[in-house]
């Protein structure tokens, strides 16, 4: 039996969680692999946001983890003794996050060793495992290019979320003091019950992600603000919490848009789902994404779907008109009009709709799924 050890921070709410636990549970479903999950911290009292296959094991290096919200709050109110305490919490955790995960991994009896983080690669010194490196993000600064050349130096494989991206990490690999090869594999997505998906109601217009500044969400709110004032019972609903919360609310103030916009906060991935499938479109306002995993999630569920042509990511999904929208990048005006339309059009709508059931297909986790255990067996063999 071949042991596959993944390398992850925690097992709280998040999408490079998500991700990386769909495919744990996927490759979990074959019996010659033997599953372990490596946390560094345990945030949850040993649970998992996300529900993990029971063949899995899982380990924590630390029953404790990094409060970066009350840290910040403590600044804010210039709390000085709550400031010094979560101060010392996030330099153990920093701590823990190297010096004592870079010693476990020599410790790990185990063949296959899968990063989550691309500081997690950075700490991987093995020569008689298969190493691979999952790169969750796509951040092309010069910064991070330096910290690509600087990270994979003992890395075997590394995986990428799209075409765009892989051209661009064999560019910036040439010449560092790494010989990973990199593969485009796309994140994953769970099959739907089809008989249960979205219908045409030009009701509701649905988003969903972490309310933070690289999700945009007060351009979101400038785009409904003129779909509102043409379409007044229209609603809009966004799903999730973050740091910009209060930002985006004083956005909707602005335009008095109280009782026509719904923030829901946190909610699990069920009652994500069942809120995607009362919707009538879906509307992505990411400045960067390196995949977006939830444009496929609403494409499942018969959703068309929108985004601005940003860099990469949605443009490997979204085929224009086809399954769904790319809108040039931060042109509200073009966005509005072209929701405007999609909502008051059927025909257009159930064409979108259908494409995008049949489309999202290929990224169903049994299919991605096959592409890593390829990987893994070509390791093996090599």
């Amino acid at each position: 039996m071949k042991k596959i050890t993944f390398l992850m921070l925690h097992l709280n709410y998040g999408g490079l969680e998500k991700q990386t636990i769909t495919l744990i549970n996927e490759l979990a479903k074959k019996q010659e692999y033997d599953i372990e999950i490596v946390s560094v911290y345990d945030l949850l009292g040993g649970k998992s946001f996300y529900e993990i296959n029971p063949r899995v094991k899982i380990n924590f290096l630390a029953d404790f983890g990094p409060h970066h919200q009350a840290f910040y709050d403590a600044l804010h109110n210039f709390n000085v003794i709550k400031l010094i305490k979560e101060a010392f919490v996030m330099i153990k955790c920093g701590i823990y996050k190297t010096k004592v995960l870079k010693e476990y991994i020599k410790s790990l009896d185990t063949d296959v060793i899968v990063s989550s983080r691309i500081e997690f690669s950075k700490l991987i010194d093995r020569k008689d495992t298969l190493n691979i490196s999952q790169e969750h993000s796509y951040i092309n600064t010069s910064k991070y290019v330096k910290k690509v050349k600087k990270c994979f130096k003992n890395i075997d494989d590394i995986v990428v979320m799209t075409q765009s991206a892989k051209k661009e990490y064999e560019a910036w690999l040439k010449d560092s003091n790494s010989n990973a090869k990199v593969y485009n594999i796309s994140n994953m997505i769970d099959k739907t019950d089809n008989e249960d998906i979205a219908s045409f109601s030009n009701t509701e217009i649905i988003s969903v992600g972490r309310l933070e500044k690289v999700k945009d969400f007060p351009t979101l709110i400038d785009v409904f603000n003129i779909v509102h004032n043409k379409m007044p019972n229209i609603k809009l609903k966004i799903v999730g919490e973050g740091s910009q919360r209060e930002v985006i609310e004083d956005r909707i103030k602005k335009y008095n848009l109280d009782n026509s916009v719904t923030i829901t906060g946190r909610i699990t991935s069920e009652e994500v789902k069942n809120e995607l499938k009362k919707a009538s479109i879906f509307v992505l306002s990411s400045v960067c994404e390196s995949f977006s995993l939830v444009l496929c999630e609403a494409m499942e569920c018969g959703l068309p779907v929108f985004s601005f042509n940003i860099e990469v990511g949605p443009k490997e999904i979204i085929k224009d008109g086809y399954n769904g929208f790319l809108i040039e990048n931060r042109n509200i005006d073009e966005m509005a009009q072209k929701i405007i339309e999609i909502l008051n059009d059927k025909e257009a709508w159930e064409y979108i709709s259908s494409n995008a059931l049949d489309d999202v297909k290929k990224y169903h986790s049994d299919n991605v799924a096959k592409l890593w255990v390829d990987l893994i067996e070509k390791g093996r063999e090599e």
